[in-house]
């Protein structure tokens, strides 16, 4: 990220150099967590900005065909939705929505793709600057990219070995997490909660007793690439004690909060949705 000094705008560099073979072999598989409540908003404004640039993509949620409107059904015909039984209702259920993600991605698309991307309905993503940072990784070793919290975070009373990424700035496991964390599961092991608890916890937990462990996600200046809050709070250092007790990474801020191949930002609605994709796509 860096300001146009000529038009005193921001601008995120897009990195879609086709000619670049890892473009070609850099493969990217996309679950998005909702519920038929926003089918109709977060969803569709998903569906029609970011979430087609993965190389395939789901949105992951219940179905409840009789107290769904006409409206949120007939929105289903242009969805892609994860073909996932029996999923329980509710918020407090995402940890169950995720782990079955990834166990359906193991089932049908480990040799598909390289790697696997969890992500919330407000979450937006800048697919091609993804696609570059995961150029330069290895999806063979196992490891996870996100926004990256200390092992104590004290404010919830929670340890995690290595610390664990935030859900909703998305996260991205590897073909190799992905393979530990299904045989995790297969072998029924204790610190693999099949639902229950706070997701991106949970899921953080398991990998870690496969040995999965979280990478560097900052770019070369040491600057955020994944962000659990919109760019604005981030730019100007709005955040919440939480997050400054407890990110890894000492916060910035201005124009040092986000990289030029910045990917992700969470808590954006619909509207933003929009917005985001036409002043990154359109100007």
């Amino acid at each position: 990220m860096r300001k146009d000094q000529s038009t005193n705008e921001f601008e995120f560099d897009l990195y879609d150099d086709y000619s670049d073979t890892h473009s070609f072999t850099t493969r990217i598989c996309c679950f998005i967590l909702t519920a038929p409540k926003y089918f109709l908003t977060r969803a569709k404004a998903i569906n029609e900005t970011w979430a087609p640039r993965c190389d395939r993509y789901f949105f992951v949620s219940e179905y409840m065909e009789d107290m769904m409107t006409s409206e949120q059904l007939n929105i289903t015909r242009h969805l892609p939705i994860a073909p996932l039984k029996e999923l329980n209702v509710g918020y407090s259920h995402l940890t169950q929505k995720s782990t079955l993600s990834f166990i359906h991605a193991y089932e049908n698309y480990l040799n598909d793709y390289e790697w696997f991307v969890k992500a919330d309905d407000d979450t937006y993503m800048v697919v091609e600057n993804l696609k570059t940072f995961l150029s330069e990784q290895n999806a063979s070793e196992p490891i996870t990219f996100g926004y990256n919290f200390k092992v104590n975070m004290s404010v919830h009373f929670i340890l995690v070995s290595k610390g664990y990424h935030s859900g909703g700035a998305a996260y991205v496991l590897s073909r190799e997490a992905v393979r530990r964390f299904y045989e995790a599961h297969r072998n029924s092991d204790p610190k693999c909660r099949k639902d229950g608890g706070a997701e991106d916890v949970e899921i953080a937990k398991c990998l870690r007793k496969t040995g999965v462990y979280p990478g560097r996600s900052l770019d070369k200046q040491n600057r955020e690439l994944f962000h659990p809050l919109p760019f604005v709070d981030h730019f100007y250092g709005s955040v919440p004690n939480w997050l400054e007790k407890n990110a890894e990474n000492p916060l910035k801020i201005y124009y040092d909060c986000c990289g030029d191949q910045t990917i992700s930002f969470h808590y954006i609605p619909p509207e933003g949705q929009y917005l985001m994709d036409f002043l990154i796509y359109s100007t």
